[in-house]
């Protein structure tokens, strides 16, 4: 537990140790103690950023490779409904970027966590339900963000454009409030309105402010709650999917 306040007091009497003190009581957060464990669930998770551009580039390519080839036509031609097209492209890629992410994020905890027992390594404890929203989180992440690629790849019908733009949108924001001598409010706000709010989905223990700790992004924490970051993502790609439905309609293939 963690103690904010706390001025401790006890005394024998009897064979009897009686502590006092007083105090605001919370769960204690990871790094709050020098000497104690640090090391989340999260920490195992620092590859998502690779898998995220990997599947940004197959998700660009899913759609950008048929302009290029000049298959487009072909594709509209057998099924003249564009909306329907689309909408079959994103169940595809978002399905496909879901399970791999599923299986790559909980592949990694597993093999991860078996590697620090063997070495000795004390992990922070977590509730399982917590875990769990880590590894599904990240799935959904993943599979959130290849949607948006696809749909921002449909409207600029270019590969490095469409790639870009995720990296832009997505990576650059989170990796710019890491470090230390960025203003608290600029990445406070960097994390709350671009869709680089949704790794608050792998938010190890919320924050609780009656306890001292270093609630800052590189230390795992963020300033929406986890389904509230994803929310922000989720936004993002239904405002691109909807341009991506309307531009598909009015150009020519």
């Amino acid at each position: 537990m963690g103690i904010s306040g706390y001025s401790p007091g006890y005394h024998q009497v009897a064979g009897r140790f009686t502590v006092s003190g007083s105090g605001d009581i919370a769960p204690l957060t990871a790094g709050a103690l020098g000497d104690g464990p640090n090391i989340t669930v999260r920490d195992f998770l620092l590859g998502t950023f690779a898998g995220l551009i990997a599947v940004a580039v197959v998700a660009a390519m899913f759609m950008t490779a048929e302009y290029r080839r000049g298959l487009i036509r072909t594709t509209l031609a057998a099924s003249p409904n564009r909306g329907r097209v689309l909408a079959a492209k994103v169940i595809v890629i978002g399905s496909a970027a879901f399970v791999a992410g599923l299986a790559a994020a909980a592949g990694a905890v597993l093999i991860a966590t078996d590697i620090a027992h063997s070495n000795g390594t004390d992990l922070f404890p977590e509730p399982w339900p917590a875990e769990l929203r880590i590894i599904a989180g990240t799935a959904a992440l993943i599979a959130v963000a290849a949607i948006f690629t696809l749909a921002v790849a449909t409207m600029v019908r270019r590969s490095a454009a469409a790639i870009l733009i995720v990296i832009v949108t997505i990576v650059i924001p989170f990796v710019l409030s890491a470090p230390p001598g960025i203003p608290t409010g600029l990445t406070d706000w960097l994390l709350r309105l671009t869709p680089a709010a949704a790794f608050a989905l792998q938010q190890p223990v919320p924050q609780y402010y009656q306890v001292q700790a270093n609630y800052i992004p590189s230390s795992g924490y963020f300033p929406l709650a986890p389904w509230a970051g994803f929310a922000v993502l989720c936004g993002w790609t239904a405002l691109a999917l909807a341009l991506a439905a309307c531009l598909l309609r009015r150009r020519d293939a």
